[in-house]
């Protein structure tokens, strides 16, 4: 439900609501990369770049698709 809510305030551009659902999907679930994902995204969009790489380093962190791993690397990369 919390990421649902997410990907609603992502859609509607609503990035900070978007942050705020894909937190709380998070302390609820650690694990959930693809919330993980939306959050750094959401960072990106609100121009907020620490928060951003944090998120993806989680993100990174948790990953264990080596493709994915490599993407996620290149994304923190690009914001150095």
């Amino acid at each position: 439900m919390l990421f649902d809510q997410g990907r609603q305030g992502f859609a509607a551009r609503d990035f900070s609501r978007a942050c705020e659902a894909f937190r709380r999907a998070i302390e609820v679930d650690p694990m959930y990369t693809e919330a993980h994902r939306y959050l750094a995204e959401s960072y990106e969009k609100l121009g907020f770049r620490h928060r951003a790489r944090k998120a993806w380093e989680a993100l990174l962190r948790i990953t264990r698709d080596p493709a994915s791993q490599a993407e996620i690397k290149q994304r923190i990369e690009a914001m150095s």
